[in-house]
This record gives structure tokens, C-alpha cells and sequence, in this order.
């Protein structure tokens, strides 16, 4: 099963629900039709399931997610922009998806593969419920890639407390640059696999105050995250101090920058 590491806290949802299809998931845009029925695995507050549910009005858009209150919060977001060729159900794509084999014409997953001990089996589950021609689209982070400017050691803490807590769940937090990989394991062919990569970077002054505050958030005495760190040993309590000091000390600096580098895979089923 897996195990979510920043949890899902208000400060957790409210960081995801910025997400947008247009500049999470443009590498897949290209491939909907207004008729399409997608699967989204791992929703979360469903931003980029929303927007992906109105570029099928002819559709449509199941959202999937382990968590009761992620789901809770991706109904609010679809009912609160009115969009309505939607479901919403609890599942465990480790576990088995709850869905016919060639059920959708896009199977979606946006950074979940780095969160399970078993992404392969998750791969062969999304490959399964594809339809001949389908295209299944994730994107993981790879989390060695992060960078901070100006460097200040006390920030190395978010990548060695994220690396550390994924790792110790039996996840990858590499995956990114794994997925071209993990597709072939699960039968898609060479030539069915277009792998690239892809950015994040908080570079203008809301972006980086949004990141600096957003991290700073997720490691304040009593989140999830800032407890499986300690307690992990990736870092000490007064380390943690320090990164959340040091995040938002960086959101104030004019020459602030942050990048991070995701690997993105669409796979075709013939």
C-alpha cells in the first residue's frame, strides 16, 4: 500500500490545488479528445482533474485517490467550477483498479508512481484498463535533481528529508527517470514509449514566495512530514528549524530561484 508522506493536510491540498493541466500535464493535452473517458489516479484536490474533465465535454472523468480527503476535496473543486461528467471513487491502483480491462482511452497519474513501493504493479493495472490505442501519461519528480539559489545548507534538508522519507516507504524518489524503464517492464513496446523530461522552477516573486512559505508549511512542528524526518533520521529537530527558517528567509530574496527537474512518459497500447 502506499504511504503518502506529506500527508493531507489543508497546507498540503491547498499547495496541490494550485496544479493546473496547462502546466502539469501539457505534455499529454495534445493527445484528448472531447469524447475521451480518462481515469485520473492519485486525483488529489483535482485541479488538473477538472481541467482535464472540461477538455472531454463528450466524456469523461474518473477521479481516483486513496485518501477520503482528497476525494472530499476534488468534489468540492469540480462542484464549485460546475463541472459535472465526473465520478469520484476510493481505490488502490497497488491493490487492483475497481474497472474492466480497456475501460478508458487515458489512464493519468501525476506524481504517484514516486510515492508506491510497487509502481510496476500500479504500471501493469493502468496498462490493463487502457483500451487498444489508449495512452497512458505520468510524471514523477526526480528528487536529486532540486535546486536552491541562493544556496544555503540548511535548505539541502527538503531533498535529503524528502529522499529519505520516500525511500524508507520502499518508493523510489528518483522515479522520474525511471519511468521510460518501468513502461517497457510492462509490456508497452520501444515504440510505443515517448519519454521526455520537463521543469518545475519558482523564479517570479509569487511563484517563490508560494514555494518558500509551501515548504516551510509542510515541516512546522506537528505536520506528517516534519515527524517521519525526525523520526526517520534524515534530519534533527532543530536541522528541521532551521529549513523552515531558511525556506522562508529565501521567498524574501529578489534573486530567489528554485528548479527541479520531472520525468514524463506517454505510453501508447497497441
Amino acid at each position: 500500500m502506499a504511504t503518502y508522506i506529506h500527508g493531507h493536510s489543508p497546507s498540503v491540498l491547498k499547495a496541490h490545488a494550485t496544479r493546473t493541466a496547462a502546466r502539469d500535464a501539457a505534455y499529454l493535452l495534445p493527445h484528448i479528445c472531447p469524447t475521451h473517458s480518462i481515469l485520473d489516479v492519485g486525483c488529489g484536490p483535482g485541479t488538473i482533474s477538472a481541467d482535464l474533465a472540461q477538455l472531454v465535454p463528450q466524456g469523461h472523468l474518473t477521479c481516483l485517490d486513496l485518501s477520503p480527503t482528497a476525494l472530499a476535496s476534488a468534489q468540492q473543486t469540480f462542484s464549485t467550477r460546475g463541472i459535472s461528467n465526473a465520478s469520484f471513487i476510493a481505490g488502490d491502483v497497488i491493490a487492483g483498479l475497481p474497472f474492466p480491462d480497456e475501460t478508458f482511452d487515458i489512464v493519468h497519474a501525476h506524481m504517484v508512481l514516486i510515492h508506491l513501493p510497487d509502481p510496476i504493479t500500479a504500471l501493469r493495472e493502468m496498462r490493463r484498463v487502457l483500451k487498444k490505442g489508449g495512452v497512458l501519461a505520468c510524471k514523477d519528480m526526480i528528487v536529486s535533481t532540486m535546486v536552491w539559489y541562493p544556496a544555503d545548507p540548511r535548505l539541502r534538508l527538503f531533498e535529503v528529508g524528502i529522499a529519505g522519507t520516500i525511500a524508507e516507504t520502499g518508493a523510489d524518489p528518483q522515479m522520474g527517470g525511471r519511468l521510460k524503464g518501468a513502461a517497457l517492464e510492462v509490456e508497452f513496446e520501444q515504440e510505443e514509449v515517448e519519454a521526455r523530461a520537463s521543469c518545475w522552477a519558482f523564479a517570479d516573486r509569487e511563484g517563490v514566495e508560494f514555494w518558500g512559505e509551501s515548504c516551510a508549511e509542510r515541516l512546522e512542528e506537528g505536520s506528517e512530514l516534519r515527524g517521519r524526518i525526525v523520526k526517520g533520521g534524515f534530519g534533527t529537530a532543530e536541522e528541521v528549524d532551521g529549513f523552515v527558517e531558511a525556506s522562508r528567509r529565501w521567498a524574501g530574496m529578489e534573486e530567489a530561484w528554485f528548479g527541479c527537474m520531472n520525468g514524463e512518459i506517454l505510453a501508447r497500447k497497441s
